[in-house]
């Protein structure tokens, strides 16, 4: 079986051209459940206690985290958090309450490493990731929606253009930027509307 890969453009910058580059199309999450039957398959314990040791294994990892130590997961990987604080000069403006956690990272080991550079890919026949508008088909496609309509959403805005929910944000911010669309609505819900001058609006 072959993982599936598509082509995403970067975006432009003033040191590099724009270029293309490959990312895993994700087929989907696996889950403890689904987790839990494989290992049994492969052991002689139940999908229960399967799934009972990855449960514990969260709790337990957490414990060790607050502690201040790694984990070491056998053939798997070393899993550590890393920590958050404001930005300062010297050592003496920081306080222990100013630290905070920022994320857990994870560096595989070399055994699985190894495994996975055997891997195989496959390209996707349908694209997943967002449609490549000009601006001024996206102002087409804007002026054409506020003739039926008062306000936009973040979700009318992919669909209208086959947006991505982060491509579709970062647009929107643009668009606000530019001074083409106003935000209204609440700040958790935003809608939003056009600019006098623009999309039809007089």
């Amino acid at each position: 079986m072959a993982a599936r890969y598509d082509l995403y453009q970067n975006p432009p910058s003033a040191k590099r051209k724009q270029c293309l580059h490959a990312r895993v199309v994700t087929s989907g999450t696996i889950d403890t459940d689904s987790l839990a039957k494989e290992i049994q398959g492969q052991s002689t314990l139940s999908t229960a206690d399967v799934k009972g040791v990855l449960t514990a294994l969260g709790e337990v990892a957490a414990r060790h985290f607050k502690d201040g130590e790694r984990i070491h997961l056998e053939g798997f990987g070393y899993f550590q958090i890393t920590l958050s604080c404001p930005a300062i000069k010297t050592s003496s403006e920081i306080r222990a309450e100013s630290i905070r956690f920022k994320s857990v990272t994870f560096r595989p080991e070399s055994a699985l490493l190894k495994q996975l550079k055997r891997m195989s890919f496959e390209r996707v026949s349908e694209k997943k990731h967002s449609k490549n508008h000009s601006e001024e088909e996206i102002d087409n496609r804007l002026t054409q929606y506020f003739s039926q309509h008062s306000t936009l959403s973040r979700k009318d805005f992919q669909q209208l253009c086959g947006y991505t929910k982060t491509t579709a944000n970062c647009r929107l911010k643009q668009l606000l930027n530019e001074g083409k669309l106003q935000k209204t609505g609440l700040h958790r819900f935003p809608v939003y509307e056009p600019v006098k001058g623009f999309y039809g609006k007089e």
